[in-house]
């Protein structure tokens, strides 16, 4: 059997491209890589009961986060179905890896139920005026009778 040059050029050429596209899926990290390579996490602790109007809560959260400088965690409440989030109480500044904590009161104003989210914001330095929201925890329901 002769080899005709008219067909092993280009099965060759399509060989030599699968190979490089193959050495370059392995060699670049993927999405899902990158992402774990940035940790981090956000979460707060809420009653596990209902509640009576008028009565506190405290809520408490932490977090971190590599990809900022500087982190505050905060906790946010909402009455259900309301559209807006109200900051109910941040902690204080504190450098990346020393991981951001929040203690806040909140207090239980009408029946129905509350939600409550914690956010962490990073700041380039600690007086930085408009820090960005880097985390977000799960949203809480709390129910208020």
């Amino acid at each position: 059997m002769t080899l005709d040059p008219k067909r092993l050029l280009p099965r060759t050429a399509a060989a030599a491209l699968l190979g490089a596209a193959a050495l370059s899926l392995a060699a670049a990290p993927s999405a899902a890589a990158a992402a774990a390579a940035a940790e981090g996490a956000m979460a707060i602790s809420t009653p596990g009961r209902p509640v009576r109007a008028g009565q506190a809560l405290r809520i408490s959260g932490d977090g971190d986060d590599d990809r900022a400088r500087y982190l505050r965690a905060c906790v946010q409440e909402r009455a259900l179905g309301a559209a807006a989030w109200r900051t109910a109480g941040c902690g204080r500044t504190v450098s990346s890896g020393s991981g951001a904590t929040v203690e806040a009161s909140v207090r239980a104003r009408h029946r129905g139920a509350l939600q409550l989210r914690g956010v962490l914001y990073g700041l380039d330095a600690p007086g930085d005026r408009h820090p960005d929201v880097v985390r977000r925890s799960p949203v809480r329901m709390v129910r208020i009778h």
